[in-house]
């Protein structure tokens, strides 16, 4: 299987998108991996693919099989738990990984709706014009798709949609993530609201309570340790702000599905905001 990340080039969209993910597969080889929480979201669109998608429980995990309708599109984010995609059939796929609450700035649609959705791109962008779809998808290059998609999304972007308060708190936890442990108290306090309107905030506009999003937060920095930093787990707990060891372990567990030093030897793929475990050798990654 191919996949390829590809940079926004739009100074402004870079704002909002973090990069397009594509996807490319042939044959019935079947193919898996595994990705972990983020506060990123991914609206993935497939061509002529059935995806079967079940978030229930601790069962998090999609199977994509050949399939009939020209094209399909979800949304995948807020998980609590590692997400296992299995790909049993050809794939032709395009990720677009939106920022935290970014995708705000093209949409004012209930997050409810849009996860429950098999037609995500058309509820966002309220449109049903399939040759769009069509002309992105003709092209081979990859380059080309990404540059067709940064058009489409220049045009829909809204910037006044999402509010400054939210904005200056995304910025406070990004400068402060080290702080893995700072009380949402702190943090309504910083902003000069309150606690209740912080809380509307983020479920509103990120799909998420402020407590969940800081412990993603704080797992995905020490995600990011555990692959490059070779501490021991005593240094990893601490460094993170996890009250002990056995805090960490069982929060890691909680996330991933397994143990701190497990992660270390099963982690396949390694790039940007990517942490992967990949089951076939086949896979190439490229910027």
């Amino acid at each position: 299987m191919q996949s390829v990340i590809i940079q926004p080039q739009n100074q402004l969209l870079k704002k909002y998108v973090q990069y397009f993910l594509f996807f490319r597969k042939s044959g019935a080889e079947t193919v898996s991996y595994t990705t972990f929480p983020n506060n990123n979201l991914c609206l993935a669109i497939y061509k002529q693919n059935n995806v079967d998608y079940i978030n229930t429980g601790n069962t998090n995990s999609c199977i994509v099989r050949a399939g009939s309708q020209n094209y399909s599109s979800r949304l995948y984010g807020f998980h609590k738990t590692a997400f296992h995609a299995n790909i049993y059939d050809s794939l032709d796929q395009i990720c677009i990984i939106f920022y935290p609450s970014a995708i705000r700035a093209f949409t004012g649609e209930a997050y409810h709706n849009l996860l429950n959705s098999e037609e995500v791109f058309e509820c966002i962008f309220h449109s049903k014009n399939t040759f769009l779809l069509e002309e992105i998808f003709n092209h081979d290059n990859f380059s080309m798709r990404a540059a067709l998609l940064e058009q489409h999304l220049f045009k829909n972007l809204h910037e006044s949609i999402i509010p400054g308060k939210l904005q200056e708190a995304l910025h406070y936890i990004s400068q402060n993530s080290h702080l893995g442990s700072f009380k949402i108290e702190e943090l309504s306090k910083k902003l000069s609201i309150s606690d209740a309107t912080l809380f509307r905030l983020f479920t509103t506009h990120l799909g998420q309570n402020p407590k969940s999003y800081l412990k993603t937060v704080r797992f995905r920095k020490a995600l990011h340790d555990i692959i490059h930093s070779g501490q021991s787990l005593t240094q990893l707990a601490y460094s993170n702000e996890y009250y002990d060891q056995s805090h960490f372990i069982h929060d890691c567990k909680s996330f991933s599905g397994y143990s701190p030093k497990q992660l270390m030897r099963k982690i396949s793929v390694e790039q940007n905001a990517l942490a992967w475990i990949f089951n076939n050798e086949e896979l190439r990654m490229k910027n």
